[in-house]
């Protein structure tokens, strides 16, 4: 993950974040992929804001705990996403890093300070039936093809 300090660097204006595929094996042994319900009730991957000098790595694991308080360990660089912000009426484009990440099957807390309505395990075609936006479910199916 050499490349990771670079992604706090870069152009001007654009929203840094990074975020992660969890998952992990129910009691029953099945796979199952950790997700989040926003404010916005939009069911999506659990991701934030990266910190002054944090590397992306750094950011997906520090913000799925944040979020949801799941500790995982990092697997893989899945992919980078781009796409437009609005705040205040200025656009800006947000590149979200995405990591494949393992963790204990262990309850998710939703974080309401974090804006975080709700967290579930699930199973992957329940996630990828159920997630809002067809870029971040295209990162899941990337994710599935890995194991």
């Amino acid at each position: 993950m050499g490349d990771e300090n670079q992604l706090t660097q870069g152009s001007p204006g654009v929203v840094r974040a990074a975020g992660g595929v969890v998952y992990s094996y129910n009691p029953a042994g099945v796979r199952v992929l950790l997700l989040i319900c926003d404010r916005h009730r939009a069911w999506t991957l659990p991701k934030g804001h990266l910190k002054l000098a944090e590397t992306a790595e750094a950011a997906a694991v520090r913000e799925i705990a944040e979020e949801t308080g799941v500790v995982c360990e990092i697997e893989y660089l899945l992919a980078r996403i781009t796409y437009p912000v609005y705040r205040s009426g200025t656009k800006r484009d947000k590149e979200v890093t995405f990591f494949l990440a393992h963790a204990a099957h262990t309850p998710p807390h939703p974080s309401a300070e974090e804006g975080i309505v709700s967290a579930a395990w699930v199973t992957p075609a329940t996630a990828l039936s159920t997630m809002t936006y067809p870029q971040v479910r295209a990162v899941v199916e990337q994710a599935l093809t890995l194991f």
